[in-house]
């Protein structure tokens, strides 16, 4: 378990995007393709583009987590949608989830929000359901040659 001490929460910066996007792909690759088959990965990796990261900054609240001035850990809450958490593969198992997953719990019921939603992934889907999310359904998106990205929607009130 990391301690809080050696671990900074801030807020995104633009500056922040090539690191963020490097730990997501490096993320997708390490975490997804024991589970997912490659269309599915090239879906996530077009899903999760620089693009889509600066445009959820732009319009929600995108977090960093630092470890010794490294980038190991991001998430976004838009609206009452939690996306794009991801914790660096070698940190994953220590708490630092957890910290991005309260933080960004806060900032919703701050801003008045009930309930949080969220898609999990099926290798994250344990993880929010040790969170307390509740799975409300179990979608596909089809990603070509009759293959199906299964992920799973969840609730979590506050």
């Amino acid at each position: 378990m990391l301690t809080n001490e050696k671990v900074i929460l801030r807020i995104f910066e633009p500056a922040d995007i090539e690191p963020v996007y490097i730990l997501v792909m490096d993320t997708i690759d390490k975490s997804y393709t024991s589970v997912y088959p490659e269309e599915a990965i090239r879906f996530f990796k077009q899903y999760h583009c620089k693009e889509n990261i600066y445009d959820d900054y732009l319009n929600g609240y995108t977090i960093i987590a630092e470890l010794e001035k490294e980038i190991v850990g991001t998430g976004t809450l838009l609206g009452a949608n939690i996306r794009r958490v991801f914790v660096n593969k070698c940190y994953q198992g220590h708490g630092l989830g957890k910290l991005i997953m309260k933080e960004l719990e806060n900032r919703a019921s701050n801003e008045g929000q009930k309930a949080v939603d969220l898609s999990g992934s099926l290798t994250a889907k344990r993880f929010y359901d040790s969170l307390g999310y509740v799975t409300q359904a179990e979608k596909y998106i089809d990603v070509g040659k009759d293959i199906k990205l299964i992920y799973y929607q969840m609730l979590k009130n506050l």
